[in-house]
């Protein structure tokens, strides 16, 4: 009796012990919590005007040349920690290496072709490249000159507000002189009435 007792003591305790043991990786699936977002710290304090142009196709964003150079020494005191991928995809080399692999390979390909193919199927060979070059320039050509007008997005600036919507649209960055006013920045949005 003593025995039986020994063993289911054992087995109960070795039951135990393994599903203590197979609950461990259970919280290895478990996702770790996101840090909280570290709130950011002011680097320059200036002014801002907005102004309206109803003659403006594009967003302006003039900095005073005392902003400019507020900007710079607070940019100076900040670390940067841009990977090597970051450093390629925001650069203009990117776009430079993409066009070198595409010609390369329409370049590859076509020789493959052209070789690999009897007389009569060359003709054949030649106008599905030449229908792939087109193609691949149309997409290029789309791809650099997509999207509406800079103004349209502008244009339900006002409504957006109002409703507590976003409003986005892309800027030029001018640098002027610094303002009679004192102001350091100056946003000019354009305001196309609508029709």
């Amino acid at each position: 009796m003593k025995q039986i007792k020994r063993i289911d003591l054992l087995l109960s305790f070795c039951t135990s012990g393994l599903l203590l043991l197979m609950a461990l990786p259970a919280y290895g699936d478990i996702a770790r919590p996101k840090p909280s977002p570290e709130k950011p710290k002011i680097a320059l304090h200036t002014s801002l005007v907005v102004v309206p142009d109803v003659k403006a196709y594009e967003a302006r964003l003039q900095i005073s040349e005392t902003s400019l150079r507020e900007l710079r020494a607070a940019l100076a005191n900040t670390p940067t920690n841009e990977s090597m991928v970051q450093r390629v995809v925001h650069s203009s080399t990117r776009t430079a290496m993409a066009g070198l692999f595409l010609f390369l390979s329409l370049s590859f390909a076509g020789v493959w072709l052209a070789r690999s193919m009897q007389t009569q199927g060359q003709k054949a060979a030649a106008a599905l490249l030449l229908g792939i070059a087109v193609i691949g320039a149309a997409a290029i050509i789309t791809r650099a000159n997509a999207g509406p007008p800079s103004y349209l997005y502008w244009r339900k600036l006002p409504q957006n507000l109002s409703k507590g919507y976003p409003t986005s649209g892309s800027v030029d960055i001018e640098i002027v002189p610094d303002p009679q006013d004192g102001s350091g920045m100056k946003l000019i949005v354009p305001m196309i009435p609508e029709r």
